[in-house]
């Protein structure tokens, strides 16, 4: 419920307070500046276009304008609708930049009473991120900035705490979430007051407490049928997944959550659905789903600040050869005025010389401080990329490279050529989320001392799925299957752990199987311990040369430095299988390639 309730809080919720509040500031207005309504309107149609430069100009024009009206309340929500915007791309580290800027801005022009809002959105943009005790503490700022007469804004707050506390601390979020209904209920703010008691139906799902849900639920459907157009509709379809739930109605509440349009929304609440219904193989494949949809859109955010950062670091450089070019000036200069006091007479010279000595000295000073500066960001810029491997900065230039190219209007390309770039990026996109998963999963290797084993699994039948995506396509080699053990000998083992170190295995022969080369899949018995199975993968490949028969199972190493991957894969795989009570090793008879041995206990 996590990412589905700050999805809504922050995305829905802040949307409509920004532009509504900017709407209704300039509303005494509205029938006289057209302007203003002109501009507005451009924002918006702007918004929900992937046209960044459009949506930045239409958004600097309607800032500018309301400035020049005296609005500054109008003035700063332009700012902060320009940070949704950011945020709402995934562009968190811009969005985070923007609202320094923004708090500088309120403290250059001495607006202190505007910035709780730079504060709650920092809020925001940490709890989307994922770290909620950051988030917590922006949003408590946030109370003590805020005017507590701003019955609005102080309840946006409240609710933005209870979304973020709600999966771990759900009685506290309950708590806040019934502060914003009190300010709110006092007020007579239907629309609001609505929209809070929906919030309180997911609230009371997050606390699986189906009495409150229903009891929420009962309060909200009876405010929608007297409010009519004066109802909030922002968590209607969540709200009636909550009761199908409390119902326990499970296929109904499925069937809901395609009426969601966040597509992480669907997955995450299937899972919980699965789950508390007991279809749990069902639960699993959905989390897979979500998890897979949560992961690429990290990698974007991952890429994102990696590339800020690398940015920053540039900037800081060039910042320092700014400064140290301005000293190098400001001491020439100041050499032609100690020249000049010279020509004039000794006794000036004398009587001044001693300041001007001292000041070029604090000069000279912060020149060095300036270089130093430099020096150490060229160190930072240096330890950076040494750090990331070549395997991440190819791909990522490869798709900062062809989207240059896609983006400017003036490079005239055929479609035949967008389809091959689209396709250079998306392989590109794949490569970066591989190495960061196999990078994540050799972490978590590292973690992890036991193995769970409850699978009983036919030994055939591991290879048979592994060869299965092979058999039906076109490959550039062959693929044989020999299976020497009965269909009937099975072992207890952990399936999801063994399928990964034959897929290593299988990728590894893969890559370096040449065009008409073969790949053999076998089982069979331990020809010496009869407690053991085998599972062989075999190419007719470069095979291993003679000395690396060990170094290809240490961490990071490479037999050939050109191939793709970060050299995880062999180290992962013996990890795991010997942690499972087996191994993985190298056939060093076979000479016509390479042969990788999975070997596993029958019990």
């Amino acid at each position: 419920m996590k990412r589905i309730n700050r999805y809504l809080n922050g995305i829905i919720i802040l949307l409509a307070l920004c532009f509504y509040t900017t709407n209704t500031s300039g509303q005494s207005k509205s029938q006289e500046d057209t302007t203003a309504a002109k501009l507005l309107q451009q924002v918006r149609t702007t918004f929900n276009q992937n046209d960044e430069q459009k949506f930045y100009e239409a958004n600097a024009q309607y800032r500018n304008y309301l400035l020049g009206e005296d609005n500054i309340s109008g003035y700063y929500l332009c700012w902060k609708n320009e940070v949704l915007y950011d945020v709402n791309h995934n562009h968190f580290y811009r969005a985070l930049r923007k609202t320094m800027k923004m708090q500088a801005e309120m403290e250059r022009r001495g607006d202190m009473g505007e910035l709780y809002k730079t504060t709650q959105l920092r809020g925001i943009i940490y709890s989307l991120r994922g770290n909620m005790p950051l988030a917590h503490q922006y949003f408590e700022k946030a109370l003590e900035q805020v005017d507590h007469s701003q019955v609005k804004n102080l309840a946006s707050i409240y609710m933005d705490l209870a979304n973020i506390e709600m999966d771990t601390q759900p009685e506290d979020a309950m708590k806040h979430l019934n502060c914003a209904i009190e300010i709110i209920k006092g007020d007579g703010i239907n629309y609001d007051y609505s929209d809070a008691i929906g919030f309180k139906v997911i609230v009371s799902y997050a606390m699986r407490d189906w009495t409150a849900v229903n009891k929420a639920f009962n309060e909200y459907i009876t405010m929608r049928e007297e409010l009519g157009e004066g109802f909030s509709t922002t968590y209607y379809y969540y709200a009636l997944i909550c009761k199908a739930v409390a119902d326990k109605h499970y296929d109904d509440a499925i069937q809901l959550t395609y009426n969601l349009t966040n597509t992480t929304d669907i997955y995450k609440f299937q899972t919980e659905i699965y789950e508390l219904s007991g279809d749990t193989q069902r639960a699993f494949d959905t989390q897979k789903h979500y998890m897979a949809i949560k992961d690429s859109v990290n990698n974007v955010i991952m890429s994102e600040e990696i590339m800020g950062t690398a940015s920053d670091l540039e900037s800081a450089e060039a910042r320092s050869l700014t400064m140290e070019r301005h000293n190098t000036l400001l001491q020439y200069a100041i050499t032609i005025v100690i020249f000049t006091f010279l020509l004039i007479g000794m006794v000036i010279y004398r009587m001044n010389k001693n300041r001007y000595l001292r000041k070029l000295q604090r000069q000279n000073h912060d020149l060095l401080i300036a270089r130093d500066k430099a020096q150490e960001a060229n160190r930072m810029k240096i330890n950076f990329l040494k750090n990331m491997s070549h395997e991440i900065r190819t791909p990522l230039n490869i798709i900062s490279g062809y989207a240059q190219i896609i983006s400017d209007p003036r490079t005239l390309t055929s479609d035949a050529e967008r389809a091959d770039i689209a396709k250079r990026i998306g392989h590109s996109t794949n490569t970066i989320v591989r190495i960061v998963d196999e990078i994540l999963d050799f972490s978590s290797k590292e973690s992890i001392h036991y193995i769970d084993k409850s699978d009983l699994v036919a030994c055939n039948d591991l290879l048979r799925h592994l060869a299965e995506p092979y058999q039906d396509n076109e490959t550039p080699f062959n693929l044989r299957l020999e299976l020497l053990l009965k269909d009937s000998c099975k072992i207890i083992i952990n399936r999801k752990e063994v399928q990964k170190i034959l897929n290593h295995l299988m990728d590894n022969a893969i890559k370096f199987t040449p065009e008409g080369g073969t790949i053999t899949l076998r089982s069979y018995q331990h020809k010496l311990n009869h407690n053991m199975v085998c599972l062989s993968v075999t190419d007719t490949g470069c095979g291993i040369k003679e000395g690396d028969e060990e170094k290809i199972f240490e961490h990071f190493y490479k037999s050939n430095i050109y191939k793709e991957g970060v050299g995880l894969g062999l180290s992962v795989a013996r990890r795991v299988a010997r942690q499972l009570g087996g191994d993985v090793i190298l056939d060093t008879r076979y000479k016509e390639g390479s042969r990788f041995i999975l070997q596993l206990p029958k019990e």
